[in-house]
């Protein structure tokens, strides 16, 4: 389904990283956790981009976003606040399963953040009872999305970890042997996640894995 949305804020992340914020036209724009969009901008323009926000809040959409190079990247730069846009979908099976009752691990990289985002905070919305561990690798120490997860993390919500995902996985290792594994991220990151799963003793085939396709 395409939907004509505004852009109602954009806001710097990270240097290279923003987030868009899209109000929809026609309505709530329904979408489950974990699933991303295609965004076309007004120069026509169309990029898969992920959202960050929770369903809960389908009127006002978050899309978090790495700025590269190339088309993409310039009509990036150009777009303001108020601009008219696209969206069509959603797309995407990083979703998580229902009816498992075992701790949920994510393994995020850089951007890779913004679908784990999404799923935690509608699993908290939804009193999911599930234990939740976050293990994410930031972009130049970039912590993307800390003033979310840290106050989770404080009040015992969720575990929230920050740092080389080798490190993060080697001293998870008995809850990603018993968990349930969710890695989203770009491909050289995916790669190394699941080399350190296998030598923690995690089943690599059985991880639910988002590309973001090669770093821009």
């Amino acid at each position: 389904m395409q939907q004509t949305a505004t852009i109602t804020e954009i806001e710097q992340l990270a240097p290279s990283v923003i987030q868009l914020t899209v109000s929809m036209r026609g309505g709530a724009f329904h979408f489950k956790p974990g699933q991303w969009v295609n965004f076309r901008f007004p120069e026509g323009v169309s990029r898969a981009y992920t959202i960050a926000s929770a369903p809960e809040h389908p009127e006002a959409m978050q899309l978090c976003v790495r700025v590269g190079a190339g088309r993409g990247g310039t009509a990036l730069q150009k777009l303001q606040a108020g601009a008219e846009v696209s969206v069509e979908g959603p797309h995407g099976e990083f979703l998580l399963a229902e009816n498992d009752s075992r701790p949920v691990v994510f393994l995020a990289g850089d951007t890779g953040i913004a679908p784990v985002r999404s799923i935690v905070l509608h699993m908290l919305a939804t009193h999911d009872s599930r234990k939740i561990f976050v293990l994410y690798e930031p972009d130049q120490r970039h912590i993307l999305y800390a003033a979310d997860f840290d106050p989770l993390a404080r009040a015992g919500h969720i575990v929230h970890e920050s740092g080389a995902i080798e490190t993060l996985i080697d001293r998870n290792r008995a809850v990603i042997h018993d968990g349930v594994v969710m890695a989203a991220g770009f491909d050289g990151f995916l790669e190394r996640a699941r080399g350190a799963v296998i030598r923690a003793g995690g089943r690599a085939a059985e991880i639910v894995a988002e590309s973001f396709g090669p770093l821009p």
